[in-house]
């Protein structure tokens, strides 16, 4: 049994979107036993949970009673990570600030400010039975575990990235083999993404640019793209609101197709029946 666990001290986090581009200010808060990892804004309430997502355009955005918060997934993957799960986050602004494109600065600032252990088990989700759950080309397979562990394969076949795979083992081994990995994007895409409003605040220090030949900025991993797609498959996973006990296996899978599987799965809490 994992017991529930907030911060001990309160912090304040500013920094610019990946997308908008623009500031945002962010005040976290312990919170009691029970609350989850809630966002505030302007004095709405906004549970980090799968059925308040609103939008999966590469980014996952929440939204409730027409207030959103964009871009989540890196620091939900971070709080999941060291298993906090109750928090107050106050957000000034349209999105989370991307700061290195990691979750490695969100990890440090969490280390920083203390968790602390409450005296309360978190709820557990445990898949029984193997589950597969497909959307066009991307797949993913999830298999009964005693861990949370995620094997991610990706396949760009005209590009650099080839292909990539990465099977992370346990949340012990986060900290140092995917919390680094930072988003990625390429070169040949960015003009369009530019054009849609999307990309406004990446730069060369907060994303790894992929070239014909090769990785345009220095990569912090031979295969950083693939850990960086399974730090959003956790943070993404994290909105199913519980410890998940399971295996995943993606296979180019994206925000959607995550919260496609969130759904079956929470139906089969609901149920009664865990898989």
């Amino acid at each position: 049994m994992i017991k529930q666990a907030t911060i001990k001290n309160s912090f304040l986090v500013e920094g610019k979107g990946l997308h908008t581009g623009k500031g945002s200010k962010l005040i976290f808060y312990p919170a009691p036993v029970n609350t989850g990892i809630v966002f505030v804004k302007e004095d709405v309430e906004i549970p980090a949970l799968y059925n308040f997502v609103c939008d999966t355009n590469r980014r996952v955005i929440l939204e409730n009673k027409g207030k959103k918060i964009s871009t989540v997934e890196h620091l939900l993957s971070a709080l999941y990570s060291l298993g906090i799960s109750n928090l107050y986050i106050h957000v000034i602004g349209e999105e989370i600030p991307i700061l290195d494109g990691s979750a490695q600065q969100w990890i440090k600032l969490f280390m920083d400010s203390g968790i602390n252990l409450q005296d309360a088990i978190r709820e557990e989700f445990a898949l029984k039975n193997p589950l597969f759950v497909k959307e066009k080309r991307r797949v993913l397979f999830l298999f009964p575990s005693e861990r949370f562990e995620v094997l991610g394969v990706i396949s760009f076949p005209n590009s650099y990235v080839k292909w990539q795979r990465y099977f992370l083992k346990g949340l012990e081994e986060y900290y140092t083999e995917i919390a680094p990995a930072r988003t990625f994007g390429f070169h040949y895409e960015v003009e369009e993404l530019i054009k849609r409003g999307l990309i406004g605040g990446a730069d060369l220090n907060n994303a790894l640019l992929i070239g014909e030949d090769g990785y345009i900025n220095e990569a912090r991993f031979s295969d950083e793209p693939v850990r960086h797609k399974i730090l959003d498959i956790i943070g993404d996973f994290s909105l199913l609101g519980k410890f998940i006990r399971i295996k995943i296996i993606s296979i180019g899978s994206g925000h959607s197709l995550h919260i496609k599987a969130l759904e079956i799965l929470d139906k089969m809490a609901e149920g009664g029946k865990e898989g």
